[in-house]
């Protein structure tokens, strides 16, 4: 196996190691690097050596024919596809599954414009949405509709959406499962200071009749919200402790799919890959170390569990996270 280290325009360095050899493609290349800087195969620039030399070649050539050597750094520059500059050739056309086009006709999703399923050859990217208490109302609407941006009217139609499946289900949502009771966390979740969770995900994926799939970047671990129902199709988020952000895949011709069939199994394995991926590189924050500051009373709390004893005993729920210099 090779040992690479790749370098970014951006100032970002991400070591590749175990993922390819000698006799690894280049295609193999372009991908282990997409993994780590989130730049899409035909976008890819890579230069080598001193000076640094741009690398080119057809997908299937093998790194060892290339000259990529062991220990060797890698210097990734994204370029737009058409301007002849990428690793692979314009001309030569990337390996994709036949497609099919099918629009989904679940009842369950309700009030959304759903891009078409190409069943394509892609992969998995995440889009970051903003570091707010609303990250996860703002990742499943940003799927469920297509890739359209949240706004803050949105923001609170997903709050109150919320509320009103648990004011509908008291038996369901009761004080053991809410920690407080029903009519108190209606009220609590309708505020643009609340965290959503677990709970959120579970009702998002009750009202659009969808599995949800939350990956753990803490444990590598695939959550599925939802799973027992067999619901026809899927979207994924990902979960870093804090914060949630929306996964989607964006094919080798360009197409973004927002939304999955449940019956797809090769993007559930991509995804575990991604959640392993994040894992290993410590793309997440610890909740039991962290410091936060309660922005009411300013008191300094370490971790998530004393986060929610100082919520519960103050109803304070407005919290940002305090870094170390």
């Amino acid at each position: 196996m090779l040992r690479l280290r790749v370098k970014t325009s951006s100032g970002g360095q991400y070591p590749i190691t175990e993922r390819v050899s000698g006799e690894s493609t280049l295609l193999d290349l372009l991908s282990a690097i997409q993994d780590v800087t989130a730049i899409v195969p035909h976008r890819q620039k890579i230069l080598t050596g001193f000076p640094p030399k741009p690398i080119t070649g057809n997908p299937d050539t093998t790194l060892n024919s290339i000259g990529i050597r062991n220990g060797e750094v890698l210097i990734v520059e994204e370029v737009d596809s058409s301007s002849g500059m990428t690793c692979i050739p314009q001309e030569v056309k990337l390996q994709t599954t036949p497609s099919t086009d099918k629009r989904i006709s679940s009842p369950g999703i309700k009030n959304s414009q759903l891009p078409s399923i190409m069943r394509q050859k892609g992969i998995l990217l995440k889009r970051v949405v903003p570091s707010d208490n609303s990250c996860l109302f703002a990742s499943v609407y940003y799927l469920i509709n297509g890739g359209e941006i949240i706004g803050t009217k949105q923001i609170q139609e997903m709050r109150q959406l919320v509320a009103s499946v648990i004011r509908s289900q008291p038996e369901a949502y009761d004080e053991a499962v809410l920690e407080r009771s029903n009519s108190k966390y209606c009220e609590w979740i309708v505020k643009d200071t609340s965290w959503g969770g677990a709970i959120e995900l579970s009702v998002f994926s009750q009202y659009y009749e969808i599995e949800i799939v939350a990956l753990d970047a803490k444990t590598g671990v695939l959550n599925r919200f939802g799973e027992d129902k067999r619901y026809d199709y899927r979207v994924i988020v990902m979960y870093d402790g804090i914060h949630y952000d929306p996964i989607y895949m964006e094919t080798f011709e360009g197409e973004n799919i927002y939304i999955f069939p449940s019956s797809d199994d090769s993007v559930l394995y991509q995804a575990k890959e991604m959640a392993t991926e994040a894992k290993q590189s410590g793309q997440f924050t610890d909740t039991n170390v962290f410091r936060l500051e309660c922005k009411q009373c300013g008191t300094i709390i370490a971790g998530e569990d004393q986060a929610l004893a100082h919520a519960k005993k103050t109803g304070h729920s407005k919290f940002e996270e305090v870094h170390r210099n």
